[in-house]
């Protein structure tokens, strides 16, 4: 579960107000800069559309009621486009400090994007794999959130290439209005048509490190001889797989493609995560 609790993730709620300061503030920003830069010059167009759309990106989740610190970076970004067309038209050092600050977000972003994506892809088949530990996420309602939802449809779909293969589905209790991760987790398999008795749950796990060290003291206690599949979001799978190693792990990574409307808050949000640690 990649949830909680982490140092930046854990106090997400306490981070709120802040967020929505940030963003505003980086709003009042942009639009300084579009006046400072004002007549536009067709590149100066280019740059300020930009900016409105990187602003929209951080602005969209918080239209759906969702606050995350994963929109930090998206409104830093932000600020690079518009400052560069200030800095165009004006030559302000100031414009230009805001400029790099932008586009340095943007390229910290890309360069450890390119390394998560780099954990997706797998070094073989899982085939010869009769074990998967697929990693708990949010649930609402006693069902799977659509990101949690997405890396159970990638379980089914590996299970029924695979149909020996048993599944440990891990998730504690993130929510105490809620049951576990791993129960709501092995009632959506079973309901999805995977035996009861292939589907192994752990419902101890608190964060990413316990979901890996409870599932592998299972899977220690099983018979399995095959290699371990390690199914969770591909933003996620970069920092699962260097855990998983950390114990001992050598696990084939399958990675569940994380919700479109989500997806760049979601990596962004990853980043900070593993920038910052637990």
């Amino acid at each position: 579960m990649d949830e909680k609790p982490h140092t930046i993730i854990s106090t997400e709620r306490a981070w709120a107000k802040r967020v929505l300061a940030l963003l505003g503030a980086c709003g009042l920003v942009v639009a300084f800069c579009a006046h400072a830069a004002w007549p536009l010059a067709p590149i100066g167009i280019l740059l300020i559309a930009l900016s409105l759309a990187l602003y929209a990106l951080g602005l969209r989740p918080i239209l759906r009621g969702e606050i995350s610190v994963g929109i930090v970076p998206i409104a830093l970004a932000a600020v690079g486009p518009a400052a560069l067309a200030a800095y165009l038209a004006s030559g302000s050092p100031l414009a230009l400090a805001g400029a790099l600050l932008g586009t340095g977000t943007m390229l910290l972003m890309c360069v450890w994007f390119a390394r998560m994506i780099a954990a997706t892809k797998p070094a073989r088949e899982p085939s010869d794999a009769d074990v998967a530990i697929v990693l708990g996420c949010a649930v609402k309602d006693g069902h799977p959130s659509a990101t949690l939802a997405c890396r159970l449809d990638k379980a089914y779909g590996l299970w029924a290439r695979h149909p020996g293969m048993r599944l440990v589905v891990s998730g504690g209790i993130s929510d105490p209005s809620e049951r576990s991760e791993a129960a709501v987790m092995a009632a959506y398999l079973a309901d999805a048509g995977i035996p009861a008795e292939q589907i192994i749950p752990e419902d101890r796990a608190l964060n990413t490190e316990e979901n890996l060290a409870y599932s592998l003291a299972l899977i220690e206690r099983m018979d399995a001889v095959g290699g371990i599949v390690l199914i969770t979001s591909d933003y996620h799978l970069w920092r699962a797989t260097t855990i998983a190693r950390d114990l001992g792990i050598e696990a084939i990574p399958c990675a569940a493609a994380t919700p479109l409307p989500s997806r760049l808050v979601q990596w962004c949000r990853e980043v900070l995560v593993i920038m910052f640690g637990s």
